[in-house]
């Protein structure tokens, strides 16, 4: 039990709170925040207002015999309980103060453990237990598919619906799960017994369940299922989201080998379906700094979904890094350098990715012939977002190629604006304002980077093309040192 009291320390003065008296009698500066209270009746030097909150929560429970105690977690709302001794007349086993914080604080946590007996209707047995403890539930529906009770094993299963996606359910419950789904022969209520799961819980071992739950139910109803699995934008940035693809390939196989290669299948396109989203986001984003360690994130689950993809979908990938900005290749190139360092000597490279060399090749090769740009060619190739002040600064300023200087009169919100653009971009561009006369100036000058970057991305696209063509066998003309 936790409870949350309206608490003051013992001689509190209010007006501390708005730095009438910011040092103590010894002169040290005060200062608000959390204490945490030694001891359990050490909170007796606060006084208590009034109770803000309290929560009750169930963390294990055992049967009237005392066998069969399990770990569960479930939430008792505050009428479903009743307790013949108040809490405030126990010493709570923890406590923690929170001082005044501006909007916020002054308050007491305190921290109870009791005991309790749970009673529920017994036509409610099944969901009440279900709902604290996922893992049981699983185990009973399956003891009664197999004992043959499949209606009554339904029935339980659907009394299930109302809490389940938000029960506590474990990664590593997914295989029980799917055998209790494939067992239930009621496609809407396997769906919902699968619902809770991310598609990072997916292992090799499950591969006979994936392809028994697909056989029974077809494997469109899987892919509605795997849909809520990959978790759509809401999974974007999901920060270990990508972990699960590095047993893709492993998976797709055992899938093959268990004769649902259709599966296999599902899985690898909506895997690069996730990557694609994400490629097709970065590519196109700046600053650089950010760009590149997101497409280099990206570089390891695309050669797993390559290593695990079929003829089809490789060349659905390969069309679609074609139609990327030559930034894709800060994705590409981190992953045929994993590629190269994974293989052994003698062992055939996984299918597409000598497809993905050539096309690197390419464009490193275009990047290293480019003509260095002329001494007098100030112009920037942008574009901008469209709007006015936008196609001002790309047309009038960047795509001259004398000029070198603009000054421009805008308001405060124009100069945001384009000073937004600039930076984001990461034009080669200093800009300032001159805060004189009405509106202020901004003051745009192209900088000598136009030059020295351009060169920096020859010379490195030469490095890079002639690792390349030596590691990759790739034929033709590999970079040599372009002029200055």
């Amino acid at each position: 039990m936790k409870e949350t009291w309206d608490a003051t320390p013992a001689g509190y003065d209010p007006w501390d709170d708005y730095g009438y008296d910011e040092e103590d009698e010894e002169g040290e500066e005060q200062e608000a925040g959390t204490a945490a209270v030694d001891g359990a009746g050490a909170d007796e030097d606060y006084e208590l207002g009034e109770l803000i909150d309290d929560e009750i929560t169930l963390g294990w429970w055992t049967g009237p015999d005392g066998a069969d105690g399990e770990q569960i977690s479930l939430y008792v709302r505050d009428y479903e309980s009743c307790a013949s001794t108040p809490s405030a007349d126990l010493k709570p086993y923890d406590s923690q103060y929170e001082g005044y914080m501006g909007n916020h604080g002054n308050t007491l946590d305190r921290w109870y453990r009791r005991a309790a007996v749970v009673v529920w209707p017994r036509e409610r047995a099944f969901a009440a237990r279900g709902e604290a403890g996922s893992r049981w539930a699983l185990e009973e529906l399956q003891a009664r598919i197999t004992t043959g009770d499949r209606d009554g094993a339904r029935a339980a299963a659907e009394s299930l619906a109302p809490f389940w996606k938000g029960s506590g359910v474990r990664p590593g419950q997914l295989g029980s799960a799917l055998r209790v789904a494939e067992g239930l022969q009621a496609p809407g209520t396997a769906a919902m017994l699968l619902e809770p799961f991310r598609i990072g819980a997916l292992t090799p071992e499950y591969a006979d369940d994936l392809a028994a739950v697909a056989k029974r139910y077809g494997v469109p109803w899987l892919g509605q299922v795997t849909e809520g699995w990959f978790g759509g934008a809401q999974n974007r940035f999901e920060e270990h989201r990508y972990d699960w693809t590095e047993r893709l390939p492993q998976l797709c196989a055992a899938l093959s080998s268990a004769r649902s290669p259709e599966v296999a299948q599902l899985l690898s396109t909506g895997a690069w379906a996730q990557v694609d989203g994400e490629l097709r986001l970065w590519a196109e984003t700046g600053p650089a700094e950010i760009r590149r360690a997101q497409l280099e994130r990206l570089s390891l689950p695309l050669l797993r979904i390559l290593e695990a993809a079929d003829t089809k979908l490789r060349g659905r990938i390969m069309a679609a890094l074609r139609s990327y900005p030559d930034t894709v290749l800060e994705c590409l190139l981190p992953m045929l350098r994993h590629a190269a360092q994974e293989q052994t000597e003698g062992e055939p490279r996984a299918a597409g990715l000598g497809a993905v060399a050539r096309e690197c090749g390419d464009r490193l090769g275009a990047l290293a012939r480019r003509a260095p740009r002329a001494a007098d060619d100030w112009s920037v190739a942008w574009t901008g977002c469209g709007c006015e002040l936008c196609g001002t600064l790309a047309g009038a300023f960047l795509g001259s190629r004398s000029r070198q200087t603009l000054e421009w009169p805008l308001a405060k919100d124009g100069r945001r604006h384009v000073h937004s653009r600039i930076d984001t971009a990461e034009l080669p561009v200093d800009h300032q304002t001159r805060r004189q006369g009405r509106p202020h100036r901004l003051v745009l000058t192209k900088t000598e980077e136009l030059f020295s970057h351009e060169l920096a991305t020859r010379r490195q696209a030469g490095a890079d093309l002639t690792w390349l063509a030596s590691t990759w066998n790739l034929s033709g003309e590999v970079g040599a040192e372009p002029r200055p």
